[in-house]
């Protein structure tokens, strides 16, 4: 009896084998989205090559991206020192955040000051930003459209894979203002991202890492992470061109026109 008494209570002691993550994160709730906490810009993931920066503080104090960055291709390179040059003339730097304009695949990830919420269905999964009430579908039944329409957000299909939603995303449409940072970073209408969403710190943390791969504007795939810390509050109303009346002459600078529907979309 003492015997099976101590190896009841060895047992007992004996440390526990770490749990696997599951399958499916549970990304998704009525009272919490997630907020970004990692800054402006994206970090570098750990043994890949890292995203092209923003570094240089123009006339005004205005940042842009690092047009010499030797990843870059011509085209890109030339791009991204004309944006340079409109700013140091005098005009604002461009931010999509700031003037209502979609961040595109991976630049709407670091929108900042208004979380992200997750809905997740068997078919689809829903990711919605609460600015401007953006939304990109990934779609878990099927493969990539084979004529895909180029859109701001592209084609997302996804899966799950050891305790992570892996999204793949092609058809970005090339527009005057779709960057790959929301910013000055081009891309061309073959960009590929692949994006794999975790939670981490106990469930207090959302990690999206991603890789970019575009060989018209980037000589080879580089890739970044961004950060999310759980926010406890049910998503709100928010419009974004109604906050930004009269932004151009309060500033007393040159600024980017707002996307305008000049027909109903219903």
């Amino acid at each position: 009896m003492c015997g099976v008494v101590f190896i009841a209570s060895v047992a007992a002691a004996a440390p526990q084998s770490p749990k696997e993550p599951t399958a499916i994160p549970d990304l998704s709730s009525p009272d919490f989205g997630w907020e970004v906490s990692s800054g402006l810009n994206f970090l570098p993931a750990l043994g890949k090559l890292p995203p092209i920066r923003r570094t240089a503080f123009e006339k005004g104090g205005e940042q842009t991206g690092d047009a010499d960055n030797p990843n870059l291709t011509p085209w890109a390179a030339e791009r991204m020192r004309a944006f340079r040059d409109v700013v140091r003339s005098g005009h604002r730097a461009f931010s999509a955040q700031s003037r209502c304009w979609p961040g595109g695949v991976p630049g709407q990830l670091i929108f900042q000051a208004n979380p992200i919420y997750f809905i997740q269905k068997p078919s689809e999964v829903l990711i919605i930003w609460e600015r401007d009430h953006f939304v990109r579908r990934v779609h878990l039944n099927r493969g990539h459209t084979p004529n895909v329409k180029p859109s701001w957000f592209g084609d997302s299909v996804g899966r799950y894979e050891n305790g992570e939603l892996v999204v793949d995303t092609i058809g970005l449409a090339e527009h005057e203002y779709s960057f790959v940072d929301a910013r000055d970073i081009p891309h061309t209408k073959d960009l590929h991202v692949v994006e794999r969403f975790k939670i981490v710190d106990g469930g207090n943390t959302l990690e999206a890492t991603f890789t970019v791969d575009d060989p018209g504007a980037f000589k080879a795939p580089w890739s970044g992470l961004v950060r999310f810390e759980k926010v406890n509050r049910p998503i709100e109303e928010w419009a974004c061109a109604e906050n930004n009346l009269g932004y151009e002459q309060l500033l007393k600078l040159r600024e980017y026109p707002m996307p305008v529907a000049n027909t109903p979309d219903f």
